[in-house]
Formats: structure tokens, C-alpha cells, sequence
């Protein structure tokens, strides 16, 4: 659901800025509401980071719950990579080699060639977002960004997960610290920092407040998000298996519409912001409890609205999805007859097909060599798989957990493009 609520978001905000007539467009003019909804998709960044944090988090839990050693740092980024890369890179290479020459022309090869070979040298070590000269990636993909956050994350990830299994609430509130921390350094100071970003994107005389949105928003500034994500994994491992009341599910759902609305309120046009610089941080805490509301706590509803065949095939192609619907989307604009009331649908058809081919032919190969190791928890390779298969944890609990991560997700269009 949030890869759709992203889709979403960049249709209508690319669509209008490209100035075409889109009745999909003035429909959602007409239900106020809606509009607001749609328009905030960018927020889907913010519930993407905080559900890499939760299910990313769930093997340290388990080992620990289990008294066993923590998952090993190796075959964690192993089946990071293997999840991840390919898929990625076979995207650059169609956004390098396809997408560049139909939307930028052929020539932007000879007459840049330097500053593209650059930008493909950033994007596959996922160092892009790190500079101005390729946050943007090259103005056709933004959503980008985020996967370079996700595998600094995956770096920092067997560092900051037994530290947390230990002691959740006081690393949680040391990542919320060093996110403030970060953001109040991005906006006052680090100047030595901005003026060399400024420098070395002179060309393109980017200004000074978005290299600071471009620095706020690198990974520190969203370790509140991942440790929002972290605690709902921990809450939902303490709470599964309880049944839930009619009373107690009521008011989990209850919680979770409160969470909502107050993010309603926060991002409506008419919003005075209440939290001022630290809206940021209050998008966080909702994610947090509404997540931990909705899924750590769990009501039939919620299992009947998150787990239903069409919302998991979705899961399923959701990463693909990602990584090709804004370049697919500004091809759309510049080639697609105009459809009416056919070009949303028809759009997302194209998504879902290029989305399905890249699960089924790329991703899906990489699935399956790790089919065997994924029976187990995610983290669980060589000795400590083996323990718990020969029921050897103090308890003789086997340890299992089958998780999907999806990485999933976005930048905001109308942030500066220093982007990813």
C-alpha cells in the first residue's frame, strides 16, 4: 500500500508540473480531503524507513529472545546485497542506456559524458545522494535516494541491533538524539560542508537552503524513523501470540486513527505547523504508533486489510515497482497519447507488467538461492541455524521468523533535487 500511496503522489505532482490534462487530476481537486492524502505521498519515505527498521531488527530479537549468539554480520550483508543490487542495477542500466536518450536525447552522452560516466560510478556504489552533482539522479529518477540510505542502514544494522536488543528504549532514544542532533547541524551549521557542496554545483547554482535540506536528510537525520520501526518490532515480538479483546483491538484501532488524523492535521494545506522545525520528528513518533497500533499489536481488520492476496502480490513486485515508476512515468508524459480517464489506469498497468518482469526474471532467481536459508529467521546462517535445528537454544525453541523487507521508496518531488 505505501509503494501505491508513492505512485500515487509522483502521478500527480509530475503530471501537473508537466502541465498536462489529467481529468484524474481535477477529480481529486474536487475532493479536498483526498487531495491532501495524495499530494503528502512523499511521507511514504518516512513509513518506508520505519519498516526496514522493524523488520530488519527481528532476527537480533529472536536470537537474543532465544539466548543465542547475534546473527552474523557477513551473511546478513550477503542477503542484503543479494535482495537488493541486482535488481537495482539492471535499473541503472536501463536508466543510463534507455531512459537518458529517450527523455534527455543521445546527445547528452557526447556533451556530458564526464558527468555521466560520474553519476553511474555514484549510483552503483549507491554514493549518489551523498553530493549535488548526482542526489537528482539526473532529474529522471529521484526516488533513488532512499536506496542509497537503505544500505548505509544495512551497514550500520549488525553495530546498532544487538545494542538494541539489549537495551530498545535507551538506543532508540540515543538514535532520536543523534537525528536532532543532525538536523540542527544541517540547518545551522557544518558551513565548511555547504559552501564545498555550493562549489562543486556552481553550474547549476544551487542554493544554499537546498544543499541544507540536501545534508539534513542524508541517514542520521532518519534514525528517529528506523528506531520508531525497531520498536514495533520489539512490541510485536512481546505481543505475538496474545489474543487481542474486543475492547483492546477496538482501542488499537482507535490509537492508530488518532495517529492518522494527526498526521491529517499536520500536512493539510492550512496546517500551522505546530512543531515548527521538528515536524519531522512528530511524523515519526505517528508513523511509529500507528504501525505499532495497526501491525506490532494486530486486530483481524488489519489482518484482512494488510494481508490480502492483491496488497501481497503487491508486496511482492512493490520493490521493482519502485525502482521504475517515476522513469516510466516521465516517459508516459513524453510519448503516451492522451487517454483521459484511461491514463491513470493505463499507467499503472505499465508499472505493474515492467514491475512483475523485473520480479520474475531478476529479483525472483536471487529469491529463490536464498529459499533455503529464508525458512529460518533472516538472519539465521551456518552454526546458529544448525543449533536451532538440532533444538539446541536453552529452551529448544526453534528460532524462525519469515519476513519480507521492502525497501522501497521515494523522495520528495518538491524537495531539492539533490536527490536520490
Amino acid at each position: 500500500m505505501a509503494v501505491l500511496w508513492v505512485i500515487a503522489f509522483h502521478y500527480v505532482v509530475v503530471r501537473a508540473a508537466a502541465g498536462v490534462a489529467d481529468p484524474w487530476l481535477e477529480a481529486l481537486r474536487a475532493v479536498p480531503p483526498l487531495e491532501v492524502i495524495v499530494k503528502n505521498g512523499y511521507l511514504g519515505v518516512d513509513l518506508f524507513f520505519a519498516i526496514t527498521g522493524f523488520l530488519l531488527v527481528l532476527p537480533w530479537l529472536r536470537h537474543a529472545e532465544a539466548g543465542l549468539p547475534a546473527p552474523g554480520a557477513r551473511p546478513f550483508y550477503r542477503r542484503r546485497f543479494e535482495r537488493i543490487v541486482p535488481a537495482y542495477w539492471v535499473q541503472l542500466g536501463f536508466l543510463f542506456f534507455l531512459f537518458v536518450p529517450l527523455l534527455r536525447g543521445i546527445e547528452w552522452w557526447r556533451w556530458d559524458f564526464w558527468f555521466l560516466l560520474y553519476n553511474l560510478g555514484a549510483h552503483a556504489t549507491f554514493l549518489h545522494y551523498t553530493t549535488p552533482l548526482s542526489s537528482a539522479s539526473l532529474q529522471i529518477n529521484g526516488a533513488l535516494w532512499t536506496l542509497a540510505l537503505e544500505m548505509q542502514w544495512y551497514l550500520l544494522l549488525p553495530l546498532v541491533a544487538p545494542l538494541f536488543a539489549r537495551r530498545p528504549w535507551a538506543t532508540s532514544a540515543a538514535l532520536v538524539t543523534l537525528a536532532i542532533g543532525w538536523r540542527w547541524l544541517a540547518a545551522h551549521d557544518l558551513d565548511a560542508l555547504v559552501r564545498f557542496d555550493m562549489a562543486i554545483a556552481a553550474r547549476w547554482k544551487v542554493p544554499e537552503d537546498a544543499i541544507r535540506h540536501l545534508l539534513a536528510t542524508q541517514l542520521p537525520g532518519y534514525f528517529a524513523h528506523f528506531a520508531a520501526g525497531m520498536l514495533c518490532g520489539w512490541a510485536w515480538l512481546r505481543w505475538r501470540g496474545r489474543h487481542a479483546s474486543t475492547v483492546l483491538g477496538a482501542a488499537s484501532l482507535a490509537v492508530a486513527a488518532a495517529a492518522l488524523a494527526a498526521l491529517y492535521a499536520i500536512y493539510r494545506p492550512s496546517a500551522a505547523h505546530p512543531f515548527g522545525p521538528y515536524g519531522w520528528l512528530a511524523t515519526a513518533i505517528l508513523i511509529g504508533l500507528a504501525m505499532a497500533a495497526l501491525v506490532s499489536r494486530g486486530t483481524p481488520a488489519t489482518h484482512a486489510l494488510l494481508a490480502n492476496r492483491p496488497i501481497a502480490w503487491a508486496g511482492r513486485v512493490s520493490y521493482s515497482a519502485y525502482l521504475y515508476h517515476l522513469p516510466l512515468l516521465l516517459t508516459w508524459n513524453e510519448y503516451a497519447p492522451r487517454m483521459g480517464w484511461m491514463a491513470f489506469p493505463a499507467y499503472l498497468a505499465s508499472v505493474a507488467a515492467v514491475a512483475w518482469l523485473s520480479y520474475r526474471y531478476v529479483e525472483l532467481p536471487f529469491l529463490r538461492q536464498r529459499s533455503v536459508a529464508r525458512a529460518g529467521a533472516d538472519g539465521e546462517r551456518g552454526e546458529d541455524r544448525e543449533r536451532l535445528q538440532r533444538g539446541d537454544s536453552p529452551e529448544h525453541v526453534q528460532v524462525a521468523a519469515r519476513v519480507h523487507h521492502r525497501p522501497e521508496d521515494q523522495r520528495r518531488d518538491g524537495e531539492p533535487r539533490v536527490d536520490a
